[in-house]
């Protein structure tokens, strides 16, 4: 063989590696995008499936509160529905993957319903100092005051005329008239804000956004809460009598709360307040495969009816 020929060969087999590469490549590529999609598909599915079963967990929030709305004549935090549920295993026939439920449900009339900072749109002074208030008490800028109340303003309707039949409330979205939606809870306050996350901790701590204007259940409430609503009332009183509270002294009625206020030596005259509850946050989570679902729920308690959810957000 001559050394021409010796080359055409050689060059052939450099070729036909060449090719036999490029299928290689060619063929992983595909294989890894069929992979890929694949499991996209099956993420999505386990999703699907993740979000089915969350929605029984808030069925079982809303029985849960329906049973304490026809038993309890008070809400105070030792009772069932504060109970949370953790890792609860959810097995269904036929099907050896395992989710995972985790939920609990949270007494928003025992924060302070940032609702009550205006009244057909127009600022509530009181109000606006209980605010200031409670910022201080949490060590957040008092500047957050004026921008939270022009939030929740603006998600008022006017006052209708005297003669005009009055408009539903407690829906979620743009009231009839307002200027914009009512923010679904205080992280939506906390997003417009552009707060950090430890200031977003401390308003889910103490405050809510609730569609009609609630007084505060001093069974459940944070001492900051109450400190906020009595003038005069410092942080540590307010976590001695909370302390008392917890201890299981719960208070009875607002006359109750009204005797121990004074019992302090407070001079200031008992804030309107509450000793029962009728809205509740109920938060999930389902784990299930490679997907994870969180879900927020807000609902309002009409005993001796089940409660009805007025929205629910699911959380990145």
């Amino acid at each position: 063989m001559n050394a021409a020929a010796k080359r055409e060969r050689g060059a052939a087999v450099v070729s036909a590696l060449i090719i036999v590469a490029i299928v290689a490549a060619l063929t992983t590529s595909l294989f890894q995008r069929q992979t890929a999609s694949t499991r996209r598909v099956e993420n999505e599915l386990a999703r699907v499936q993740a979000r089915a079963m969350l929605a029984g967990g808030i069925d079982w929030a809303r029985l849960v509160l329906r049973d304490h709305g026809r038993r309890e004549p008070i809400t105070r935090g030792d009772q069932i529905w504060a109970t949370p549920i953790l890792d609860t295993r959810i097995e269904r026939p036929g099907d050896d993957r395992v989710a995972v439920f985790s939920g609990r449900v949270q007494d928003e009339q025992g924060k302070y319903n940032l609702y009550n900072l205006a009244a057909n749109g127009v600022p509530q002074p009181e109000q606006e100092q209980v605010l200031r208030r409670l910022l201080a008490m949490l060590q957040l800028p008092d500047a957050l005051a004026g921008q939270i109340i022009d939030i929740v303003a603006a998600a008022q309707p006017p006052a209708p005329p005297a003669d005009a039949p009055s408009a539903p409330q407690g829906q979620a979205g743009t009231a009839p008239g307002a200027r914009a939606p009512l923010p679904r809870g205080v992280d939506e306050i906390a997003a417009l804000l552009a707060l950090d996350p430890p200031a977003r901790n401390e308003l889910r701590r103490t405050m809510t956004v609730l569609p009609v204007a609630t007084p505060v259940n001093v069974n459940t409430a944070p001492p900051e809460v109450i400190a906020a609503l009595v003038p005069g009332m410092s942080l540590s009183q307010a976590r001695a009598m909370t302390g008392e509270r917890d201890r299981g002294n719960w208070f009875n009625n607002t006359g109750d709360f009204a005797n121990r206020l004074a019992g302090t030596g407070i001079k200031a005259p008992a804030p309107t307040v509450a000793t029962s509850s009728g809205w509740f946050l109920a938060m999930g989570t389902v784990t299930y495969e490679r997907a994870r679902i969180s879900m927020h729920a807000l609902m309002r308690s009409t005993p001796p009816a089940a409660p009805d959810t007025l929205w629910t957000r699911e959380n990145p």
